[in-house]
């Protein structure tokens, strides 16, 4: 079985990947993610514009969540409530729960710092554990 988790952009990437290759992973876990391409505006220099995707779903966790939602593999996220990714991630939480796909969502007291990420790991590799046969 695979797993995949990541954290900020790899937190992107681990969602979208995990969802866009759901054959492949069993569960993803990501820690203050981004969800949508444009919040990578908050940490790269660069115009987002030399980011953008081919297929527009991916380049959002919902809309690519939401085109494969027969089959998805199981689905994790967290965020620091000092995160400025916090709304974002609230946002995705409500979303996924209106179109009714499953998931869990956490909030904890931190920031998107490496303090953050090192303690909440261990949620990550809880949250798989509960799938391994």
């Amino acid at each position: 079985d695979l797993y995949i988790s990541g954290l900020s952009m790899g937190g992107f990437g681990a969602l979208r990947l995990g969802i866009k290759y759901s054959d492949k992973f069993k569960a993803v876990s990501a820690h203050s993610s981004i969800t949508e391409l444009e919040q990578m505006s908050l940490f790269v220099e660069e115009s987002i514009k030399d980011y953008k995707q081919i297929n527009k779903q991916d380049e959002s966790v919902l809309e690519l969540a939401l085109s494969r939602k027969e089959h998805l593999p199981q689905l994790r996220f967290d965020c620091g409530t000092e995160d400025l990714l916090i709304s974002h991630n609230r946002l995705l939480h409500d979303q996924l729960k209106k179109a009714q796909i499953a998931h869990e969502y956490e909030e904890f007291v931190g920031g998107h710092e490496w303090d953050y990420w090192q303690k909440h790991i261990k949620d990550s590799l809880r949250f798989f554990n509960k799938f391994i046969k």
